[in-house]
């Protein structure tokens, strides 16, 4: 079931661009998945498909420069109508970066690695961007057993298991500073809904977004003392000084 070709590949980005919209409604929800990362997001950071810049705002009070990358125009001037003090590049992540200087403290890409038939390529160019010492800061989604429709409308070529991850870490040079399961609720949820041919924030309608953000301190609270994976995996990579 995974995309092959460039037509998937557009339409999954169409997607992910209309599902923004949809994303503006969880802003406790980029709160509680940035939370694990935040102690490695200071000095010069790059997000990578930033989209509207939803999380940038978890942790830019925090950070000496901040670059937003994404593909899509519209979205970019979004964000910067957002952050006037944010850098924004239109860079096409499936290129060969040329638009990005290295020496990033931090890069951070919440969703993203999945979308990339080779993630191998994409965390070494990862891993080339960073300075000695810095941290690729990383969301993906979880659970190999769980992928379906939903994952082939939003482009991606896989879930992640712990051990694949730490595998895809070590063969791109990067030391695991963190791996842990989130969202064990969502997960739950997930399985119900895994037959929906879109993206997954797409399948609720907007009054039950509202109420998840409402829920989701809530949620998090739960979600430390559940057993069981969750729906994503978030990880803390280490360029080694």
């Amino acid at each position: 079931m995974t995309p092959t070709n460039q037509t998937d590949f557009t339409a999954s980005n169409a997607s992910y661009v209309s599902a923004q919209g949809k994303m503006a409604l969880l802003p406790n929800y980029y709160k509680w998945t940035y939370s694990a990362l935040k102690p490695y997001l200071r000095g010069k950071v790059v997000e990578l498909a930033a989209g509207a810049g939803y999380g940038i705002g978890t942790y830019i009070d925090q950070t000496s420069k901040v670059i937003a990358v994404d593909h899509d125009p519209d979205l970019l001037r979004v964000l910067k109508s957002q952050y006037t003090d944010v850098e924004t590049l239109d860079v096409d992540l499936l290129g060969d970066w040329e638009e990005l200087d290295g020496g990033a403290d931090a890069i951070v890409m919440m969703d993203v690695v999945e979308h990339f038939e080779d993630d191998l390529a994409f965390l070494r160019k990862v891993h080339s961007k960073l300075k000695p010492g810095g941290h690729a800061l990383i969301k993906v989604p979880a659970q190999e057993a769980l992928y379906s429709q939903i994952d082939v409308a939003s482009g991606h070529y896989r879930r992640y298991e712990e051990k694949m991850l730490r595998a895809l870490a070590a063969s791109s040079g990067f030391e695991v500073c963190l791996l842990r399961h989130i969202n064990v609720i969502g997960s739950m949820v997930y399985k119900r809904k895994k037959n929906n041919k879109s993206n997954f924030s797409k399948t609720f309608k907007s009054s039950q977004l509202k109420l998840i953000n409402l829920l989701i301190p809530l949620i998090a609270a739960v979600d430390s003392i559940l057993p069981g994976p969750g729906l994503s995996l978030v990880a803390v990579l280490q360029r080694p000084e």
